[in-house]
């Protein structure tokens, strides 16, 4: 998967969510409903990471306030790139697009202190405006992604925040590293029932550690009109780290880290939910949950992307199914029965034990923190250097039984990205498909940016016919298309309807995409 080996062109080509897709200019070939006037309308909490021009670790996070009429009238930004901390110094304004797939362009027009030119962002929203995939798209060529979510102006107070939360922080870099944890948040700021667990990488794990040494403060003021205040942790290192939190909801808020170089060298990013308390000992059960993981494989300094199915029965015992990309080392269909499970109830933390998971494209050991039953956030804690920090989602499987083609038809907003500056691009956009006869067809319209290639926005095209096989018990599917001179194959499991998670298993030099997620749009 080295994106920076390819012509812009192939790498417009090879994110798309179908590879195959032809491109071009002008509006899309689906005919989605026209959005409403109000579609983009209210405040809007974003967070984006990823690289700069320079391939150096960034995030980028803040408030826009948009009046459903094209303009951006308020809010607020805060950029680390690499520890350069930059902040908007007053209301943000300017403009924005929206065509009739709900996709558009954010052009600010405030200069930021520390960033050349001002900041613009690429987008594609579901249809109803709540939330959306977004990446970079102005002349600083950031190549960043992320989401923006429409935030609730009554949740901005401590008093409103305040409970359980579970909060993961990633730091692109060389090694990757990720903060994965909870804590319980009170309505003076403070917080108590903290647990943190760190995998570095290349290095390993530490964790879980628990108690003084690891906090999480709110500064007493809490979040200003925008939903922006600030929060410092006590990681399991010791280092304390200085972060800008952006609340989108009472559940949930989004966060980067603002510290200049020194001590501490991360570029955190990421987000918080809250817990639905109380658990049980059978709060860790699943039937189906699909997890979806990305991270570093410090051997090769390239991706690594795993996709796949966790049950577990008995509070207990756990049963995967999983497919890995590691930088275009395969590893396909891979089972594992009777892993041994432990779950906390009173803080929702748990862990797996898989044997000869890292031998496989997975990992000996995991820990998982759950915000409900089968849903949660799971982190590699594989001891040493096998450790490649892969963390990502667990999402409840629905449909188990029945997981067909029309599981996978329909209108979805898309959005792609890479984990390593090896192998970084990042794609948003809007796809249609339809399945009849196990063949699949459609349309897509995305936006792209990479390091080795540039910028290639609004690009539209057809999907041409693909085979489709789907098992209808885990989920688990594959799409086939004959390229000139190869067989491209990507692997998808069903989450549900309109929902997946995808990796190419196409054999390199033909391997492009990292990891894909869809939702409905």
């Amino acid at each position: 998967m080295k994106f920076r080996q390819l012509s812009l062109l192939s790498l417009v080509l090879a994110l798309v969510l179908i590879s195959g897709c032809t491109t071009g200019s002008g509006g899309s070939q689906s005919n989605p409903p026209p959005p409403s006037a109000n579609a983009l309308n209210g405040q809007y909490a974003f967070v984006l990471s990823g690289f700069d021009a320079n391939a150096n670790p960034m995030g980028i996070a803040g408030s826009i306030t948009a009046d459903g009429l094209g303009h951006i009238a308020g809010g607020s930004v805060d950029v680390n790139d690499n520890q350069v901390i930059s902040s908007s110094s007053g209301a943000l304004a300017g403009t924005y697009t929206l065509d009739t797939n709900f996709r558009g362009i954010i052009t600010l027009t405030n200069a930021v202190a520390g960033v050349t030119h001002p900041l613009a962002f690429a987008f594609t929203l579901k249809a109803d405006g709540t939330a959306g995939n977004v990446i970079g798209a102005d002349a600083n060529n950031f190549v960043i992604s992320g989401t923006m979510q429409k935030q609730d102006a009554a949740a901005f107070s401590l008093g409103q925040l305040a409970g359980e939360f579970v909060i993961q922080l990633s730091s692109r870099a060389l090694n990757q590293s990720t903060l994965l944890g909870r804590f319980t948040l009170g309505q003076s700021g403070a917080s108590t029932n903290v647990v943190f667990d760190l995998s570095v990488s290349g290095f390993g794990a530490t964790g879980p550690i628990m108690g003084g040494p690891v906090t999480a403060t709110f500064a007493a003021a809490g979040p200003n009109g925008s939903g922006r205040g600030t929060l410092t942790l006590t990681d399991n290192s010791s280092v304390t780290e200085n972060f800008v939190y952006y609340v989108v909801a009472a559940g949930t808020f989004i966060a980067i880290e603002i510290d200049p170089p020194g001590a501490v060298q991360t570029v955190f990013a990421g987000v918080a939910n809250k817990q639905n308390f109380p658990f049980s000992p059978s709060t860790v059960n699943t039937a189906a949950s699909v997890f979806a993981l990305t991270g570093v494989d410090a051997a090769v300094a390239d991706d690594i992307s795993t996709i796949g199915l966790l049950t577990v029965t008995g509070s207990s015992t756990a049963s995967l199914l999983w497919d890995t990309d590691d930088a275009g080392l395969i590893s396909s269909q891979i089972t594992s029965a009777g892993q041994t499970v432990m779950f906390d109830q009173s803080t929702g933390r748990g862990t797996i034990t898989v044997a000869s998971g890292y031998t496989n494209g997975l990992f000996d050991a995991a820990v998982f923190y759950l915000t409900s039953s089968g849903k949660g956030l799971l982190l590699d804690a594989t001891a040493g250097s096998n450790n490649r920090a892969l963390v990502g989602r667990l999402l409840p499987q629905t449909g188990s039984g029945s997981l067909g083609p029309a599981s996978f038809s329909g209108n979805m907003i898309t959005h792609a990205a890479g984990f390593s500056f090896s192998d970084y691009g990042v794609l948003d956009g809007f796809l249609s498909n339809s399945v009849n006869n196990n063949v699949l067809t459609g349309s897509a319209v995305v936006d792209v940016r990479s390091l080795a290639g540039g910028s290639h926005l609004d690009q539209t095209g057809s999907i041409p016919s693909q085979a489709v096989a789907i098992d209808t018990n885990t989920g688990r599917g594959t799409l086939t298309f004959n390229a000139s001179t190869f067989t491209n194959t990507n692997v998808f499991y069903i989450i549900g309807p309109r929902q997946f998670v995808l990796v190419d298993e196409t054999p390199p030099p033909n391997n492009f995409i990292p990891l894909e997620f869809a939702d409905p749009r």
